[in-house]
């Protein structure tokens, strides 16, 4: 039999008065659940945001308190939500900082785009679809402009742009500008509930060209970063992302690039050993035609292919735009002279007129060079330690030559020309040059913890160690293959060939690794 117990003589069981009175309960939850109700939108956040736009020579600028940020992933969620942004899309990331075993740190870190002073994103734009907004000085994405090149993931050292798939675009953080200009605050700075992100304005003239926006990250100083992360705790220098020695390949499908870099400097590599021919009067200009017209095919080829690249490729077209400060632009005004000095060789060859052809072929080799030197800036002017000066313009010109001799000596070879034979012992000595050059500097980088590119020997050791073997094999077999078919003389049209399919795919698999081992820094957590 059950039994009722009354709580106070009013005939109420003690659970059914203790449920009553939690309901009149004014827990802290409620009292500020009241008092943030109890204002108006515009209020409840004025202490977070300026109350007034930037004067001439200031800006808009995240400040993140280090102290108060808890890991929540609160500003994560908000900015995906009222942003709404796609299925795994995301412009703000949660990461963290860890110390020594001598020196003990733990710390959260929340980041999104930094707004830069000199933001490298819109540098390298090719179709200049970022906006740098001159009074609040928030850098802004033009979705409608977007080619989908993803040449400012490359750029940024944050790992900021994100490339949506399904839109075939890049988009970011935009520090919900609209928000702003109503008075309202960004939905991380809303959402944070220790309100570890505030919005605050900084003069241009104090951004700092710091090594570093937080300790223990990297050296980021020619993008100017406006973001400032405080905490009362100094940062210990030993502190690292607690992902720094994660060996993932980089982000993105780059193999229609991999194909158009190859095809493109075997390309200017044959104008160019095609040029040197003629004007050493080896040629005549039945060979000169066809070396030219090889030539032009493979560069053309290369250049269709780049397009697969894109997500937007029917919006190719306006590449053109950035060509004052961006390499890929330059890149591809500079590859279009191909269809031009194309017409220019056959209408000299239609004529008849060997000099005019010298002239024409000598002017498209020199024009598809520029264009090679373009791509080896084009990933320069990143500043990843593996795309230095050095690696990438030895790698660059050294396919150029070594692919552009081998095309021509088959060609040549088949068009019953002598010249084939120098031209591949060019491709000889150009093969082992190369190849004693890459397996030395991979060498030292593997061993040497110093070495710029340490982490990018890592990578390709441990992702791509059956590529380099099976490189290395094709390496030695066309090395070998070279002085077979010299030595073999006219019987060897085949071996010609051969030699070149193997030297093309040996290039082939190196630059595929270029890219996905290529290692670029990024924000903790990003």
């Amino acid at each position: 039999m059950e039994r009722s117990i009354s709580a106070g003589g009013n005939g109420l069981s003690i659970i059914d008065a203790a449920l009553r009175e939690q309901q009149t309960l004014r827990t802290p939850v409620a009292l500020f659940s009241d008092e943030y109700d109890s204002r108006s939108v515009r209020e409840r956040f004025t202490h977070l945001i300026p109350l007034s736009k930037p004067s001439p020579g200031e800006q808009y600028a995240f400040e993140v308190n280090l102290d108060a940020c808890t890991g929540c992933k609160a500003c994560v969620a908000a900015c995906h939500s009222l942003n709404g942004l796609d299925e795994g899309e995301s412009w703000r990331d949660m990461g963290l900082l860890v110390g020594t075993r001598k020196q003990p740190y733990l710390q959260t870190v929340t980041t999104a785009c930094h707004h830069c002073a000199d933001p490298a994103c819109a540098e390298g734009c090719p179709v200049l679809a970022y906006d740098k907004d001159a009074t609040t000085g928030i850098v802004r994405h033009l979705d409608d402009q977007c080619i989908g090149c993803s040449y400012c993931i490359l750029k940024c050292p944050y790992d900021v742009p994100k490339f949506n798939l399904k839109r075939g675009i890049v988009r970011k953080c935009d520090m919900c500008q609209g928000r702003l200009a109503e008075g309202e605050a960004p939905a991380c700075v809303q959402s944070c509930p220790n309100e570890a992100i505030k919005i605050k304005v900084v003069k241009l003239d104090a951004v700092p060209d710091r090594g570093s926006i937080i300790a223990g990250a990297f050296d980021s100083s020619y993008t100017r970063p406006t973001t400032s992360y405080v905490s009362t705790q100094p940062v210990p220098d030993a502190a690292r992302p607690a992902d720094s020695g994660r060996l993932d390949l980089d982000h993105g499908h780059h193999d229609p690039l991999a194909w158009m870099l190859v095809l493109t400097q075997m390309s200017a590599g044959a104008f160019a050993i095609c040029a040197a021919a003629m004007w050493m009067q080896h040629l005549v200009l039945k060979q000169a035609a066809f070396a030219s017209a090889a030539a032009l095919v493979v560069g053309l080829a290369g250049v269709g292919l780049s397009t697969l690249h894109l997500g937007q490729p029917l919006k190719a077209w306006r590449a053109f735009l950035g060509w004052r400060k961006s390499w890929l632009s330059r890149e591809i005004m500079a590859f279009g002279a191909l269809p031009a000095g194309g017409m220019a060789i056959f209408a000299t060859w239609w004529l008849g007129n060997l000099e005019w052809m010298r002239l024409a072929v000598t002017g498209t080799a020199f024009a598809a060079l520029a264009a090679v030197w373009c791509s080896v800036m084009v990933y320069v002017d990143t500043r990843r330690p593996y795309w230095s000066l050095k690696n990438v313009a030895i790698k660059f010109l050294g396919t150029t030559l070594l692919l552009g001799a081998g095309l021509c000596a088959a060609v040549w070879h088949w068009a019953g020309e002598p010249a084939a034979v120098w031209a591949m012992v060019v491709s000889l000595l150009c093969r082992w040059s190369l190849s004693l050059w890459e397996i030395s500097s991979y060498r030292r980088a593997l061993a040497e913890e110093g070495c710029a590119w340490h982490k990018s020997a890592r990578i390709m050791q441990r992702h791509f160690s059956r590529h380099l073997e099976g490189r290395g094999l094709l390496l030695i077999a066309t090395g070998l293959l070279i002085p077979v078919t010299i030595a073999a003389g006219a019987s060897a049209h085949w071996m010609f060939t051969l030699s070149l399919l193997l030297t093309f795919v040996s290039q082939l698999m190196e630059r595929l690794y270029f890219f996905t081992a290529s290692a670029g820094s990024k924000m903790p957590g990003n």
